[in-house]
């Protein structure tokens, strides 16, 4: 990261406004009231009088917030992440992937002509509940973090950019040789198979799969290669307790 600071715990605070968004500097730097993450602060005004949801900033970058609430709705949507209270160290490992999808997202943003179908955000978000046990336990920990559906389709449509992006990205420039289907059909689908004592299936039966794991792997590469060289360039702010939690 070229910039890494951290920021007074008490001013980082915004409306609770659903995925990170970019923000014009000034708007960030004067536009965000104090108080704690999920406070109710009522102005003392009595024409101005009224309760307002506030919410943490827990880094930016660039001129995109994250927040608190981000991270939460993050976890939340992980199948992986057991529900229950979040621990400081498992917030900052979700603020990192959203540090790097937030990157992606600026670089996607660029791209012409990023119009993303209905249809896309309906199939994205068929397959991430299909990752849950049951609806009700999806529905359970959307609740439990107060994210609301309109949310949940704008955080869709953000990954579905994200994964356009990838795909025009890295995946499209990524080249499978013949000899990398061979050096992997011998190296894990043959020896596994003489592990467990039995025969290895025809290389044609398993090649498209094959390929498809090796095309996978060589853009994770590119991708991890290009997000190093993009958290370089990109001015990222840390607010506490992140800034300590993330070297």
């Amino acid at each position: 990261m070229s910039v890494l600071r951290q920021r007074d715990a008490n001013i980082g605070c915004r409306p609770r406004r659903g995925i990170a968004r970019p923000l014009p500097w000034p708007t960030f730097l004067t536009g965000f009231l104090r108080g704690a993450f999920f406070g109710l602060l009522a102005l003392s005004s009595p024409a101005l009088a009224q309760t307002v949801l506030v919410d943490r900033i827990a880094a930016v970058v660039t001129d995109t917030v994250i927040t608190e609430s981000d991270i939460l709705w993050y976890l939340a949507l992980d199948p992986e992440t057991p529900d229950g209270a979040f621990s400081e160290e498992t917030r900052a490992r979700a603020l990192q992937q959203l540090i790097d999808q937030t990157l992606l997202h600026q670089e996607a943003k660029r791209l012409p002509a990023l119009t993303i179908a209905e249809s896309e955000i309906e199939n994205y978000l068929a397959q991430l509940r299909a990752r849950f046990p049951s609806e009700s336990v999806f529905r359970r920990r959307l609740a439990a973090v107060g994210l609301d559906e309109r949310t949940l389709r704008e955080i869709a449509r953000h990954r579905v950019e994200i994964l356009r992006f990838i795909d025009f990205r890295f995946r499209s420039f990524v080249f499978v040789s013949e000899q990398e289907v061979q050096w992997y059909y011998e190296t894990h689908v043959a020896r596994e198979a003489r592990r467990r004592g039995t025969a290895p299936p025809p290389l044609e039966d398993v090649r498209g799969l094959i390929e498809r794991i090796l095309r996978d792997e060589k853009t994770k590469a590119e991708m991890i290669a290009w997000l190093d060289e993009a958290r370089r360039r990109a001015e990222i702010v840390l607010y506490p307790p992140y800034r300590s939690l993330l070297k």
